[in-house]
């Protein structure tokens, strides 16, 4: 079973410069000298500034072209997202029993010391709880960047940390009211 196949509803098709351009937004702190993605109106300056601050995008938008679209996840499908690609044992990988999302969620619910846990990744850890915190009944109001490869299980290219807070938010007893994500499809 496909991520496609668990979606809320139909999705809508967007195009790879609308996704790069939320992307970027995301990214840019506001600082004297970031671009404005609204005002960069090539595919190539997108990319650019883009992949500048996240190399991962490169991945994601090379060099195979994918589908997208705009769509909103159902909770099994946001429970079984995986985390970014890489190194095994790397980042959030290394608190993953099997990869995915929801597993870190449940490491992170059941440590004694969230501090401790964080010590054992890069990842800030207290932040992802902290989100969770936040998160009010409507669900997380950002998108988050999904990219499903092949057979392959899907992954979070862009919010991880929005998601082990949105999946911990659920394993605590809160409602799922919905995930909107940019999901690509590459075959």
């Amino acid at each position: 079973m496909t991520i496609r196949d668990r979606l809320r509803d139909d999705p809508e098709p967007v195009s790879p410069e609308q996704v790069m351009r939320y992307w970027l937004d995301q990214e840019i702190e506001d600082e004297e000298g970031d671009p404005d993605p609204d005002a960069l109106d090539t595919e190539p300056a997108l990319r650019e500034e883009l992949f500048e601050r996240k190399p991962i995008a490169e991945r994601v938008f090379t060099p195979e072209p994918a589908d997208w679209y705009r769509a909103d996840l159902s909770e099994a499908a946001l429970r079984d997202l995986r985390v970014v690609v890489g190194e095994p044992e790397q980042g959030w990988r290394g608190l993953a029993d099997d990869n995915r999302v929801e597993s870190i969620a449940e490491r992170i619910r059941d440590a004694d010391d969230v501090a401790a846990l964080e010590s054992e990744t890069s990842k800030d850890l207290e932040e992802v709880v902290e989100l969770a915190d936040d998160i009010e009944d409507g669900g997380p109001e950002s998108r988050l960047v999904v990219l499903e490869e092949g057979d392959d299980p899907a992954y979070v290219a862009d919010g991880n940390h929005r998601t082990v807070a949105h999946v911990l938010y659920l394993l605590r007893g809160g409602e799922f009211e919905g995930q909107e994500v940019y999901l690509g499809v590459r075959e």
